[in-house]
């Protein structure tokens, strides 16, 4: 011993004193290496934070700082919880509540409010199977199952709650100049269908058949805000139903349309009569006819006019379509949930940058 005196054990050996314990060693430190490895590229909002990109591209949101935001409003919303569905009935009962009842919370949750948002916009965003979520997040298939169906009714009511029909009164921050001549215009409205497994039943089928689509398809009215978001989504119809008779029976949507107001839309949407007793004004493209041959000069720059101003709730769509959990054929075994599915992906794409440069839009 180097200490005279002293009957220390030596701590520190040469790797030819114990070639077991280096051994052994160097194998933790290879694990451990390995560990980190793996942590690094795991599925999680700690690894896509910093790579705006990346985490665009798995939730489609612009970045974590939104993303942070709309979990501590939600979280707040709350209550740090939200209440758990389980089975058909709990389901129906969950869609009925209001926010506020939405605080009880089970025990047992196995992964943190973040990563619980984190992986519903996943979901959403990749249309990722829930036995790849499962194993992404080291969860239960009937767990990942029970989650999404639980977000998709908190999220649903919550998003309406912060857009549907919202009043924006005669503002004008933010509102684009091609806008800016329809002052009293209140929204942009258009349909949208998606392709829905056949029915089993003939009575269904003749209900959702689409004669546009020539399938089966379920059908939704999407509403934009002449700022540029989304504040109306109509329930899910069966795709038979005709644009007019989405928008008759849209009771949000008429309730939220004070006389005076102004709607523009598509010529399929003959609702102008029905509209103007309830005293609001209609901005449709001109018919022509089977009377004529063409249409006047007057119609056809006031037409133009419209199509310039109205391909933004196109754009719109084309936005929620994104969302890949829309891009494949709707099962039978979702049609009970389809409804706050569309709606929610709908709204989140109000947290994305808005669909034009508004410093470069002239006015018609």
């Amino acid at each position: 011993m180097k200490d005279c005196g002293h009957d220390y054990l030596e701590t520190t050996m040469d790797d030819n004193g114990c070639p077991e314990l280096t051994s052994a060693m160097k194998e933790l430190e290879k694990l451990r290496t390995e560990t980190e490895r793996f942590h690094s590229q795991q599925l999680s909002v700690h690894n896509l934070k910093h790579n705006p990109r990346l985490f665009k591209f798995y939730t489609n949101l612009p970045n974590f700082d939104v993303f942070n935001a709309l979990r501590e409003y939600l979280e707040t919303r709350a209550n740090g919880n939200v209440k758990r569905w389980h089975g058909s009935k709990a389901a129906v009962e969950l869609r009925n509540e209001n926010v506020t009842g939405m605080r009880k919370f089970c025990r047992g949750s196995k992964l943190s409010f973040e990563n619980e948002l984190f992986l519903i916009l996943v979901k959403l965003k990749t249309g990722r199977l829930n036995q790849d979520l499962a194993f992404q997040f080291c969860v239960s298939i009937g767990y990942i199952s029970e989650l999404f169906t639980s977000w998709m009714c908190f999220l649903h009511s919550e998003l309406k709650l912060l857009f549907e029909m919202i009043d924006c009164g005669d503002t004008v921050d933010g509102l684009p100049s091609v806008y800016k001549n329809l002052s009293a215009l209140r929204i942009i409205i258009d349909c949208t269908e998606l392709m829905l497994q056949k029915s089993s039943d003939l009575q269904e089928r003749k209900e959702t058949f689409s004669n546009y689509k020539h399938r089966d398809t379920v059908k939704f009215l999407v509403g934009m805000s002449p700022h540029l978001y989304v504040n109306f989504v109509s329930k899910a119809w069966a795709g038979r139903a005709s644009d007019k008779h989405i928008t008759m029976n849209s009771d949000a949507l008429l309730g939220g349309l004070p006389p005076g107001s102004v709607v523009m839309a598509d010529r399929g949407f003959t609702v102008t009569a029905e509209l103007s007793k309830l005293g609001v004004k209609t901005v449709i493209p001109a018919f022509k006819g089977r009377g004529r041959s063409q249409f006047t000069a007057a119609e056809c720059s006031s037409s133009e006019d419209i199509a310039r101003t109205r391909i933004h709730i196109e754009r719109a769509i084309q936005r929620i379509r994104t969302f890949h959990i829309l891009g494949s054929v709707v099962k039978m075994n979702m049609c009970d949930i389809i409804e706050q599915i569309f709606a929610v992906c709908a709204y989140m794409t109000n947290f994305q940058t808005p669909i034009i440069n508004l410093n470069e839009i002239k006015p018609v």
